[in-house]
């Protein structure tokens, strides 16, 4: 008799959260990729979903596959598995596609192997990341929202320290998904070498005001911090409508505007989920005008703790700081 399926999800992120560069990310409420794991003879996986068409299928090319081989090395569990990833979040579009698949595919090994939680919450992280770094570079903030949920702010990658916060429910996000793919690797090419100090202590003045409204569910304060003066400038012309949306968005009654990721989607920050539902909508309608379809999505913060499955110690706020 085969052994059972062990499925897990992880919700779609969004990173950078306007000033946070490759510091702040947040959980969405909806999208999630799927990632079911079972002892098997042989390791076999399979990808099915939006934009599988274009995803490996092997254990080395395969994020899944490639998380599921870091955590063998660090654990010597070498039992084969077969694996299905269910993709529910398109890739490209700057939602953590890849990081969702990276995060499930975590969980549901160290479910069916109890022995991979004795790697704890740094180990998990790490090993997660082994996978987002063969699409999309080194880059822990997607993994991490993807992981815990909520809102999670990194001080460092290397020793791991972050923290972790649930987001107030008056926070509404509002986001607009093109239909353009932009890869994460190449939006990292146009970033800025130099930055002008006054531009950099403005930032920092938003990230840290941001995280406090974030939490205290502050969506006005939220939204007037959510501008970024460094990375965004030089991205925005890569999404055409970009411009238009953020004025769309405003104009509907959201209180901030930026890009997710590094795109090509986009989103707003509102007071209730009337707004949020209108400044979507205005959003997509802005895309439409420039010949770019687009779905809007109106949600809220996922504050669940994904990693809590096979760490149920875990709490809504904790913080990391491995040596």
């Amino acid at each position: 008799m085969p052994a059972e399926w062990v499925r897990v999800r992880a919700p779609a992120t969004i990173a950078n959260v306007g000033p946070g560069f490759d510091v702040f990310c947040l959980a969405v409420r909806g999208p999630s990729d799927e990632v079911s794991v079972r002892r098997a003879r042989e390791d076999a996986l399979e990808v099915e979903g939006v934009g599988a068409e274009s995803l490996p299928t092997t254990f080395t090319e395969n994020t899944a596959g490639i998380v599921i081989g870091a955590l063998r090395r660090a654990t010597g569990i070498l039992q084969p598995v077969q694996v299905r990833v269910r993709k529910g979040i398109p890739p490209g579009r700057g939602l953590g596609s890849s990081a969702a698949s990276c995060a499930a595919a975590a969980l549901a090994f160290a479910k069916t192997f109890p022995k991979a939680r004795s790697l704890g919450l740094a180990g998990l992280i790490h090993a997660a990341v082994e996978g987002e770094a063969a699409v999309s570079g080194r880059h822990y903030d997607n993994v991490c929202g993807a992981l815990l949920g909520g809102f999670v702010s990194i001080a460092s990658t290397q020793p791991l320290i972050l923290a972790r916060e649930p987001v107030s429910p008056r926070i509404h996000l509002a986001i607009a998904i093109p239909e353009r793919i932009l890869r994460t690797s190449d939006m990292r090419q146009v970033l800025p070498v130099i930055v002008p100090f006054r531009e950099a202590v403005g930032n920092v003045g938003r990230a840290a005001t941001l995280a406090m409204a974030l939490v205290r569910g502050d969506a006005r304060l939220a939204g007037r911090c959510l501008e970024d003066r460094i990375v965004e400038p030089v991205r925005a012309p890569f999404i055409p409508g970009c411009a238009e949306a953020r004025s769309a968005a405003l104009e509907s009654g959201a209180t901030g505007f930026s890009i997710s990721g590094s795109g090509s989607s986009v989103f707003a920050i509102a007071g209730d989920r009337t707004r949020a539902r209108r400044a979507a909508q205005a959003m997509c309608e802005a895309f439409a005008a420039r010949g770019i379809r687009a779905n809007p999505l109106a949600t809220t913060v996922d504050s669940r703790v994904p990693l809590a499955i096979v760490l149920p110690k875990l709490g809504r706020r904790f913080s990391v700081v491995a040596d």
